[in-house]
């Protein structure tokens, strides 16, 4: 396993009911798409960027394995999980989780990073938005966490 010492969490700038009727697996798919397809429509990248992706309802699901690195913060891949919400269209970096997330998100967000922490050496929970001129994941994640 490589070395994990942070956690970075974003958000998927969908809709809070964007594909409402569709099941967690074809959302993590779509999102997969999103990131193989290459530019100009998508990214072009070997798979998905995000190592976890949660639901509105809290269902977790896995993206790329935690064994490989991700593709989800320019120059931050490196030793760290990227996790993303589904939700945040239209957020800014100042507003508050509950402003585009569910309870059932951030039940399952602290859950997962309680569990993350316990089989890594995680000494860091961020946010896209540290990193980038970005709003995601829509709110402080040190603030929040």
């Amino acid at each position: 396993m490589r070395p994990i010492d942070e956690i970075i969490v974003h958000c998927a700038d969908t809709r809070p009911d964007w594909w409402k009727s569709k099941s967690l697996g074809q959302k993590i798919a779509e999102v997969r798409r999103w990131h193989m397809t290459p530019p100009p429509d998508g990214r072009g990248w070997s798979d998905i960027g995000y190592h976890f992706l949660i639901d509105r309802d809290g269902r977790t699901g896995t993206g790329r394995p935690l064994g490989r690195t991700g593709a989800h913060v320019i120059g931050r891949n490196e030793g760290t999980i990227g996790i993303c919400l589904f939700g945040g269209h239209g957020a800014a970096a100042t507003d508050r989780f509950e402003d585009h997330f569910t309870p059932e998100q951030e039940d399952a967000l602290r859950t997962l990073i309680a569990q993350l922490r316990q089989n890594h050496a995680i000494d860091r929970v961020t946010g896209h938005n540290q990193y980038a001129a970005k709003a995601c994941p829509g709110f402080s994640v040190p603030g929040w966490y």
